[in-house]
């Protein structure tokens, strides 16, 4: 049974009049503060060999954490993991945000063992309870993510199981690479269980072992330019045509998903032109609904990384055509070099109850979050209270 109700621990400041929910970060990176803090969340026999050779961890193409992020967002004793008062600070304080949706980087890549894939995310999604969810949470102000491998069906599902009905836990997530195109019958055991508990399903950007670095249907790319312009925009069309066309989308009618890290505005010529060939092409499957439906009924996207351009009535206007008002999420990536502040995320020139639905509205209604929170010492410090 999923938890609708978002349980919160009292605070010193209780009593003050409830703070009404303006920001959510829907893609907010914490990870643990070494490999051996995930050793003792692992299960046997991953656990012992672990410690006794970490060859899983290199197996994994874990050698490092990410350090791709702002300089000033790791602490200054040399850990690269997150420091909670540090990462509360940014999140809280320096640019206010309410919630932070919590996606742990540490499993940025997956391996060619299925097996360990699912030793590793049970790991983290037991870390992630037990610390961000809990004893670094006392404003409840994270919301963390289900992590699942979708190259172990069997093993995603039982995480799904796991993880449902913790308050906590508000969505299941899982990398956007895969051997096959994420509508292919193989994975539905995944779907239908996120389904039954009401728990949409964020696609993050993220590469793994098994993956040829910038490999396209015309071969690999040269340079790390074409990759990051291209990758994400291109699996995530690939995804969502095959969500539409496998009938994923029709045999779980409540199914949502979130495209993280991929940009927006490319949805839309994508499913215009499938839309043109959708009469004369799609009788080889029954869709009960036009591609662009269910884009408006299943699909939701992230801003980060925004699109830009230099005539800010045009951007807008891009915004306003590709139904931004109700498809698009605030996300800051943080902590990473490209970290989009609330204040700068979305043109000026866009509509404001368009930008009151992408900085909280939208993500309010998918993750099930109330619209009010009590009061904390993060509003004191800053004066809101």
């Amino acid at each position: 049974m999923t938890t609708t109700a978002f349980a919160r621990p009292q605070t010193p400041e209780g009593g003050l009049d409830p703070i009404d929910v303006k920001v959510i970060d829907t893609d907010v990176h914490v990870e643990p503060r070494s490999f051996e803090e995930l050793i003792d969340y692992m299960d046997a026999p991953w656990k012992d060999r672990t410690l006794k050779a970490r060859v899983p961890f290199r197996r994994a193409g874990f050698t490092t954490f990410d350090v791709a992020g702002r300089m000033d967002a790791y602490p200054t004793t040399g850990d690269l993991g997150s420091d909670p008062d540090m990462v509360a600070g940014h999140l809280f304080q320096d640019d206010p945000i309410d919630y932070a949706i919590l996606l742990p980087w540490s499993l940025r890549g997956f391996t060619v063992d299925p097996a360990l894939d699912t030793a590793l995310v049970k790991a983290v999604n037991q870390w992630l309870s037990e610390t961000w969810l809990s004893k670094y949470n006392t404003e409840n102000r994270y919301v963390g993510s289900i992590s699942v491998s979708v190259e172990d069906p069997i093993g995603a599902v039982r995480e799904i199981e796991k993880w449902a009905g913790h308050p906590g836990f508000r969505q299941v997530a899982i990398s956007h690479y895969g051997p096959r195109p994420f509508g292919h019958p193989m994975y539905d055991p995944i779907w239908e269980a996120a389904a039954r508990h009401g728990l949409p399903v964020s696609i993050h950007f993220k590469g793994g072992a098994t993956q040829p670095l910038g490999w396209t249907s015309t071969g690999p790319l040269q340079y790390f330019v074409e990759y990051h312009s291209l990758i994400a925009p291109m699996a995530y069309a690939t995804h969502m045509a095959s969500f539409i066309c496998n009938g994923v989308l029709d045999r779980h009618p409540g199914l949502q998903f979130l495209f993280l890290e991929g940009g927006f505005l490319w949805y839309r010529p994508f499913i215009d032109r499938m839309t043109r060939h959708w009469q004369k092409t799609g009788q080889e499957f029954s869709a009960a609904k036009t591609p662009q439906q269910y884009v408006l009924d299943h699909f939701r996207f992230a801003t980060q990384p925004v699109e830009e351009a230099t005539d800010p009535q045009h951007i807008a206007t891009l915004f306003e055509e590709a139904d931004a008002g109700d498809l698009l999420m605030f996300s800051s990536d943080y902590p990473h070099y490209d970290y989009d502040p609330p204040s700068k995320a979305l043109p000026r020139a866009l509509d404001d109850e368009a930008k009151k639905k992408i900085m909280a509205g939208n993500a309010l209604d998918f993750f099930k979050l109330p619209k009010t929170r009590p009061a904390d010492r993060f509003d004191r410090k800053e004066g809101r209270v």
